[in-house]
C-alpha cells in the first residue's frame, strides 16, 4: 500500500541542515574536551601539560625557550614523531598538535611552529569558526567580539574628581640616625623636662599655621624634639615653603625631615605639642642667643655689707666674680666663705654668659683692673690670713662696662683712667661714659 504524504505538511516539516543551522536550544552540539582522569596514563597527563603550555602562551612549546619549554617541546615532538600514541592522544589534542613533521613533509621545528601558527595572528583578531570556539579567550580573540558595540563610554571619562597626578618624589628621604653630637643638646633635654614637670614651661597643641624655627621644642609621637638647623630655602610641589631640617631626639637620634613631613607629623599625632617658650627664652631670641650658645654661667657684681671699719672706708667696693650657678645659690654661705669677705653681701647686678671662658676672663679682668684691685691682708674667723681677690674699688657703671666690653672683644680699644677710676677710649684724653 502506498503511502501518501500531504504536501501542505512536507512544506511545513524543516530539513537536516535546517535542523543543525538552527538554535541549538539543548545544548547537544556543546562538547567539552575530554577530561582527564586520576589514573589516566602518563603520556595523557604530560600532553596536558604541552595544552596548558598553549593556553597559556598561545604558541607551543620551542626548543628556543627556557629549559621547562624545551622540555615541553622535546616531548611534543616525541609525540607527533611517533605514531603509537596518536590514537591515545587524539581526544586531548584540541590544537592540532599532533601531526609530526614527516607527515606535512617539513622538519620537526617547522612543525611546531605550523601547529601554532594558527594560534596566534600578529597581534590582530582571528577568524575562529563558531564549532571551533572552545574557550572565553577564543571569544576575545575572536575578530566578532572587536566589532562589537560597547556603547556610551563617557561614564568612565573623569570630570568632576581631579585626576590622580605623579607625586613628586623627595630628594632624599628622612632617615632616623644616631647623634654623633648628643651630648651638646642633652643639657637642653634635661631643662626642658624638669621645667616641663615643675610646671615652668607649657605646651600646646601643634597648630599647622605656626612658624617653626631653629631652637624650637616639640612633643612627636610622645618624645622631645629639637629644630637644631633649617636648611636651604626650597618650595615643595605647591609651592609652600620646605626646607631640609635638622631634628634632634632626647633619645640620642636624629632625622632630617622636610618642614612640610614634620609639620604634618606633628599635626596628625593627637599627642603632637609644641613647648611653649619661658620669658627668659624670648628675651635671649630676641638678644640673637640660640640653643647653639652654650650658657657658661653668670658674672655677678656683689658689695660688701661688713662691719669691718676698715672695709667700709673703701669706696665703691665691688666683687666681680664668676659661677656656674644663679647668684643667689653662689652667696647663700657668705658669712662663712673669705672670697666674701666672711660677711653678708647685697647683690648689685649680673650678666648671663654664652661660650665664656671663666679662666681666661678672669684673668682680662683682674688685668685690665690691676690698679684697682683690693691690695690688703685681712685675718679670717679661724685666725688666718688671706687675701681677697675679685674685689675691686671702681663705681659699678665702670666695673659692668669693662665687663661687657671683655665679652664683646671692644675692650683692646679703652684703658682705664686711674686717677679718675673711669674707662677711656686709648689715645684720648675725654673720659668716657659707661653705657650699662
Amino acid at each position: 500500500m502506498a503511502i501518501r504524504h500531504s504536501k501542505s505538511k512536507m512544506a511545513n516539516r524543516l530539513s537536516l541542515d535546517d535542523i543543525f543551522s538552527g538554535p541549538d536550544e539543548f545544548g547537544l552540539l556543546d562538547v567539552a574536551p575530554k577530561a582527564i582522569s586520576q589514573n589516566a596514563p602518563i603520556e595523557i597527563t604530560n600532553f596536558e601539560a604541552i595544552n596548558a603550555f598553549v593556553d597559556q602562551h598561545g604558541r607551543a612549546p620551542s626548543q628556543d625557550g627556557d629549559l621547562a619549554e624545551k622540555l615541553l617541546a622535546r616531548r611534543l615532538a616525541g609525540y607527533q614523531n611517533n605514531s603509537s600514541f596518536h590514537s591515545t592522544l587524539a581526544p586531548y589534542d584540541r590544537y592540532g598538535l599532533l601531526v609530526s613533521g614527516k607527515e606535512k613533509g617539513i622538519a620537526p621545528q617547522e612543525a611546531l611552529e605550523a601547529a601554532s601558527c594558527d594560534l596566534v595572528d600578529d597581534g590582530q583578531p582571528k577568524n575562529i569558526p563558531p564549532d571551533e570556539v572552545t574557550s572565553l579567550d577564543d571569544i576575545f580573540a575572536s575578530a566578532e567580539f572587536n566589532d562589537l558595540n560597547l556603547g556610551d563610554q563617557s561614564l568612565f571619562d573623569i570630570k568632576h574628581v581631579p585626576a590622580i597626578t605623579e607625586r613628586e618624589q623627595p630628594d632624599e628621604i628622612a632617615q632616623r640616625r644616631v647623634c654623633e653630637d648628643f651630648y651638646q643638646f642633652e643639657p637642653i633635654f634635661l631643662e626642658v623636662q624638669q621645667g616641663l614637670k615643675s610646671g615652668e614651661m607649657k605646651t600646646v597643641r601643634f597648630n599647622l599655621t605656626s612658624r617653626v624655627e631653629e631652637g624650637d621644642l616639640f612633643i612627636m609621637e610622645g618624645v622631645l624634639c629639637l629644630i637644631d638647623e633649617i636648611g636651604e630655602y626650597r618650595e615643595d610641589s605647591q609651592g609652600r615653603y620646605d626646607p631640609r631640617l635638622r631634628v634632634i631626639f632626647e633619645n640620642g637620634t636624629e632625622s632630617n625631615h622636610l618642614l612640610q613631613s614634620l609639620a604634618k607629623r606633628l599635626y596628625m599625632d593627637e599627642t603632637g605639642r609644641r613647648v611653649v617658650r619661658s620669658a627668659e627664652s624670648v628675651v635671649d631670641a630676641f638678644n640673637n642667643i640660640s640653643h647653639k650658645d652654650k650658657r657658661a654661667g653668670q658674672i655677678y657684681f656683689v658689695t660688701t655689707l661688713s662691719d669691718n671699719p676698715v672695709l667700709k672706708a673703701i669706696p665703691n667696693l665691688i666683687k666681680i666674680g664668676y659661677t656656674e650657678q644663679t647668684v643667689e645659690e653662689r652667696i647663700k654661705n657668705a658669712e662663712r666663705d673669705i672670697a666674701f669677705l666672711e660677711a653678708p653681701v647685697k647683690i648689685l647686678a649680673s650678666i648671663e654668659c654664652y661660650n665664656l671662658n671663666p679662666n681666661k676672663f678672669e684673668s682680662l679682668i683682674h688685668g685690665f683692673l690691676h690698679a684697682q684691685r683690693l691690695k690688703m691682708t685681712l685675718v679670717g674667723k679661724d685666725g688666718k690670713n688671706y687675701s681677697p681677690k675679685e674685689w675691686f674699688s671702681v663705681p659699678l657703671d665702670t666695673a659692668r662696662e669693662v665687663v661687657r666690653r671683655i665679652i664683646d672683644g671692644s675692650i683692646v680699644h679703652y684703658r682705664m683712667d686711674n686717677t679718675t677710676g673711669r674707662l677711656v677710649g686709648k689715645g684720648e684724653g675725654r673720659q668716657l661714659e659707661g653705657y650699662l
